[in-house]
């Protein structure tokens, strides 16, 4: 995950204000054209209309400050530094204003968790993740989700969920390493017939492919 370059939303953020001098500047001359059309009094439409862009910057800079709290608490992560990263994810959690931030930082979350075997916090994480990201990373979340499930042990589970991973996202780029990750769940199940028919799958879709190798090698083993 590509860490936020500072000065890049330290822009946004001057580009928000400038946004809302625009705004309330383009609401006066609004009003001062329309007062009498409008039957409001100028005091009270200017009033309105100044909370109206006051809103729209209150949420921008919101915004602003939870992809800021996110970059802080990738910095943290990937300085070795996981607790202070899950306090600046708290924070960006309380702060609101962007579910994209939000989601990614549960994303972030799920991955600090998993290292250290809190495979059901981390499910929750990713869980979430999953739920409140864009539609372009909600796969990262769900595979993860996969992978955590195998870590975890709970092989049915795992199965199941990269089932559903691959019914939604068949070309995913996430696809072949899911499906592999179904093989060994299916295998570690009981469920050889399965996991004989997800391992073919994987060696004719990748073949050429250290996926496709990785399948003909098992397969080799499940079928003597």
């Amino acid at each position: 995950m590509a860490i936020n370059d500072k000065k890049h939303w330290s822009k946004q953020s001057e580009a928000a204000r400038d946004e809302f001098k625009d705004a309330v500047e383009e609401t006066v001359d609004w009003l001062i054209v329309n007062r009498r059309p409008a039957g409001w009094t100028l005091l009270g439409v200017v009033a309105a209309g100044l909370l109206g862009a006051a809103v729209i910057y209150g949420r921008r800079a919101r915004a602003d400050a939870a992809w800021n709290k996110l970059s802080e608490a990738e910095l943290l992560a990937y300085s070795g530094r996981p607790q202070d990263a899950e306090a600046a994810l708290t924070q960006l959690e309380s702060a609101g204003g962007s579910p994209a931030a939000a989601g990614l930082g549960r994303l972030l979350e799920g991955d600090l968790l998993y290292p250290r075997g809190e495979y059901d916090k981390a499910l929750a994480a990713y869980q979430d993740a999953a739920e409140q990201s864009p539609d372009a990373l909600k796969p990262f979340a769900e595979a993860d989700k996969v992978m955590t499930l195998e870590a975890a042990g709970k092989n049915a589970e795992c199965a199941s969920a990269a089932q559903s991973f691959l019914d939604a996202h068949p070309d995913h780029l996430l696809a072949a390493q899911v499906r592999a990750s179904q093989a060994r769940c299916q295998l570690a199940a009981g469920q050889t017939d399965a996991a004989e028919a997800t391992l073919q799958k994987i060696a004719l879709e990748y073949r050429g492919t250290p996926w496709g190798d990785w399948a003909a090698g098992r397969l080799k083993s499940v079928t003597k």
